[in-house]
């Protein structure tokens, strides 16, 4: 969502985005955790090359509620791939 809404304020509403992500969990002292969130999203931005696609990316992930609620406690990537 965070990366809709930013491409949409930046001018280059995406006509499609597919999201998926894998949370891993690891046993830790305490017992299990969640110890990373890997996003995969795969998009089509009409005027938008691959590389401003993976900066928007990035840029979501690092504004996104759910990822500020997880920095720090958790790995988070992000992999972009512009169809």
């Amino acid at each position: 969502m965070a990366l809709s809404a930013g491409l949409g304020g930046a001018g280059t509403p995406p006509q499609k985005l597919e999201a998926s992500a894998t949370v891993t969990f690891d046993w830790v002292a305490e017992g299990f955790k969640v110890v990373s969130s890997a996003l995969k999203v795969n998009g089509q931005v009409a005027g938008m090359d691959a590389a401003a696609f993976k900066a928007a990316a990035e840029a979501a992930k690092d504004k996104c509620p759910i990822s500020q609620a997880l920095k720090g406690n958790v790995e988070l990537s992000v992999v972009a791939t512009l169809e």
